[in-house]
């Protein structure tokens, strides 16, 4: 699915200062207000749009940023990230090509990381690990570089797989759902009319 120009222009501006309302954002694409708030909330449906979040500097809260690489063996990267995940000190945790997860964390500066790297030892099938403390921080972008002709891929609704070619669009209590098929169409239409009825039972 290739996104247009409003959509691409609205990442960029969101991105840029995330405060923007729907009306300063229709009087910059010269659209309507209407307009605006269907562009994102199908940006948010499609899971492109993820949040809003303010933009707190770790330095200016005397904290260290900790940059981790974890080796791990080969079958357990998942169960390894997933380990990572769990401590509350840690960010970002990404899996990288082969038996390795890189992570960055937060740590109260002036207080010792060794508790954070035992706990780390501690997890099963972790082979070894590399620590870096930030010093200095040359460029902090957001993540996604939002371009001309960017496109993505839907995600079907019923049997969550990637949908390829043109999706099925059902409007339903104004939103947008998408199926892969005519038998994940059937099977969604039911699920949701049963969960509809079992709403209007309470």
């Amino acid at each position: 699915m290739e996104l247009d120009r409003v959509d691409i222009e609205i990442l960029r501006l969101l991105q840029a200062n995330a405060r923007l309302s729907f009306r300063d954002l229709a009087k910059k694409l010269g659209v309507s207000v209407p307009t605006i708030s269907a562009h994102v909330n199908t940006l948010e449906q499609l899971g492109i749009v993820r949040g809003y979040r303010a933009d707190i500097d770790p330095e200016r809260l005397q904290e260290s940023t900790v940059v981790l690489v974890v080796r791990c063996t080969p079958p357990a990267a998942a169960e390894v990230a997933k380990a990572l995940a769990a401590i509350p000190e840690m960010r970002q945790v990404l899996r990288a090509r082969g038996p390795r997860v890189v992570a960055l964390a937060a740590v109260p500066r002036g207080e010792e990381i060794d508790p954070l790297l035992d706990r780390i030892s501690q997890i099963p099938n972790v082979v070894d690990y590399e620590h870096f403390v930030v010093t200095s921080v040359a460029k902090d972008e957001p993540l996604a570089i939002v371009t001309e002709g960017l496109s993505t891929t839907l995600i079907c609704f019923q049997c969550k797989g990637p949908i390829h070619g043109e999706p099925i669009k059902l409007r339903m209590d104004e939103r947008d759902h998408y199926l892969c098929c005519n038998s994940c169409e059937r099977l969604y239409l039911e699920k949701y009319a049963k969960l509809k009825a079992a709403a209007g039972r309470r």
